[in-house]
């Protein structure tokens, strides 16, 4: 391994002078550099403060956010460059952290596949040559991939994979840069905030009484049985209190770390399942519903959250989402909202391809409308300082054996939310981790959601080299077995992977054809 011609047992890894190795994101890039150059090359490079102790250094540079420079990069952003055969990084919030693994991956062949599968091509030789120069600001604001790989896995897939959204609470430590997006709660809040809300007094003495308080609550409005009532103040200011109070705990008692502007509560409907039938049906709720749909009920009270949440969290967004897909015409999210639009109407057919037409999926639903609505609420954000959010529902959920039929979709799909409809964030909701290619699904999603601009022929390339690195030789095969899927399932109509069965979503007669 060679920087510039220059062997790396010439260099160590220079830090700025004042790091702290417990708190500094900046430490841990460095860290991790050193920990997989010497996997790769058996190397241990030396780590220095201020001043480099090899003939030839790695730099890295903590960019202040506030500065010229930061506000180009972002908190995410970040610069690296090889001058006179020396490497400098330079980076924000969690950038130094990026470009090591965008380094690791470029030039020593690694591969972040999974918590339990890190790859390292025998490359035999590499170099970074001199000259090199990458600047990289991620597109997305809110990067999520949940799969089943637990949070112990964390610092083996979640990082490296530049995913920076996560249920995970003990990783928003600055010490990983934090995280972006919600804590804790992802979604479908209203049962916690009531839990909280009516929990009991914590004993005297009690270590964490906010803690005691939520785990003893009533939990019995959690689920697919209850919402409130959109419009009830009473409701509303229990729903809140529960709100600021989870916020205590997770800051106060459970050392969740809080950044103005990037940290993110939920105030959200229950899940429903995508049903309707659950939702209060008085006469204030009914008006909003008829101009605004549910969707327009559920802006309606996060609205008055995200403006009386300031005072005690300056900078906080709320998050709240509908599976109703209305178009507003009066209730519009304000700026400090984070609409999640969640899922769409059909499984099969790319979004935005108007493939649909006039077909219906058994629940009776397809994409074309929803295609309108998110082009609608993406210009809808824009105009009011919103942002609007994907929830994307791609993987198996029942029927293990028949894998639901579209892991291309991801990359059309993924291309149409940012760039036709002003998505600025994605939650890909994954499954079990050790069936068919759900792990790969999730691959391709993280890197497509880092990478958006990455073409068509890059995207299958991942998907071939996957095979290749997990399975050997046998790939091809493989590969033209997904290709077999794919297009057993655009021949088999619209259909919804958490509805559907295998009839709905294959075309048999077409794998009867072909497996052979």
């Amino acid at each position: 391994f060679t920087i510039a011609g220059n062997p790396i047992d010439t260099y160590s890894i220079v830090v700025p002078a004042d790091t702290d190795p417990e708190t500094s994101n900046l430490y841990y890039a460095a860290e991790e550099l050193q920990k997989y150059v010497r996997t790769a090359a058996g190397y241990t490079l030396e780590i220095d403060f201020g001043e480099q102790s090899g003939n030839n250094a790695i730099c890295f540079y903590a960019v202040d956010e506030e500065s010229a420079l930061g506000k180009q990069l972002g908190i995410e952003g970040y610069i690296y460059e090889v001058a006179d055969g020396q490497l400098n990084i330079y980076g924000t919030r969690r950038g130094n952290m990026y470009a090591v693994y965008d380094i690791l991956e470029e030039y020593l062949g690694i591969r972040f596949y999974s918590g339990a599968c890190t790859f390292l091509y025998k490359t035999r030789t590499a170099d970074i040559p001199e000259g090199v120069y990458l600047e990289r600001v991620p597109t997305l604001e809110m990067r999520m991939v949940q799969q089943s790989f637990g949070s112990d896995t964390a610092e083996e897939y979640f990082f490296p994979r530049k995913l920076n959204s996560s249920t995970l609470w003990a990783y928003t430590d600055v010490r990983h840069g934090t995280l972006t997006g919600v804590h804790y709660i992802f979604s479908h809040s209203f049962g916690y905030q009531w839990q909280m809300y009516s929990g009991p007094a914590a004993p005297e003495g009690t270590v964490n009484p906010l803690t005691y308080r939520f785990e003893n609550g009533d939990t019995s409005r959690n689920g697919l049985t209850w919402n409130p009532c959109f419009t009830d103040d009473e409701i509303y200011e229990q729903l809140f209190e529960g709100l600021v109070l989870i916020c205590r705990m997770l800051f106060e008692e459970w050392d969740n770390h809080y950044n103005k502007d990037t940290s993110t509560m939920a105030f959200s409907a229950n899940d429903t399942d995508g049903l309707l039938d659950t939702f209060c049906k008085c006469a204030d709720c009914s008006a909003i519903y008829a101009t605004d749909g549910v969707a327009g009920a559920s802006v309606y009270i996060a609205n008055r959250a995200a403006v009386d949440i300031q005072e005690y969290y300056p900078g906080m967004r709320i998050e709240c989402g509908a599976y109703d897909h209305t178009i507003p015409q009066t209730i519009f999210p304000n700026e400090n909202i984070i609409f999640f639009f969640w899922g769409n109407g059909c499984n099969n057919h790319f979004l935005g391809s108007g493939a649909c037409g006039d077909n219906v999926s058994y629940l009776g639903r397809n994409n074309t409308y929803d295609e309108q609505a998110l082009k609608a609420w993406g210009d809808i954000c824009e105009q009011t300082g919103a942002q609007l959010w994907f929830y994307y529902h791609p993987v198996t959920y029942h029927y293990l054996l028949t894998p639901c039929p579209n892991i291309i979709n991801i990359y059309y799909d993924f291309q149409y939310l940012i760039n036709d409809c002003n998505v600025t964030g994605i939650f890909y909701e994954g499954g079990g981790a050790m069936y068919n290619f759900e792990e790969l699904k999730a691959y391709l999603a993280s890197r497509i959601l880092y990478d958006p601009d990455m073409p068509e022929e890059e995207f299958f390339g991942h998907m071939k080299e996957y095979l290749y690195m997990q399975y050997g030789n046998g790939y091809e095969e493989l590969y033209q077995y997904i290709l077999m899927q794919n297009e057993a399932g655009d021949r088999a109509g619209c259909f919804n992977n958490n509805y559907d069965r295998p009839r709905q979503m294959y075309d048999f007669a077409y794998i009867d054809e072909h497996y052979e």
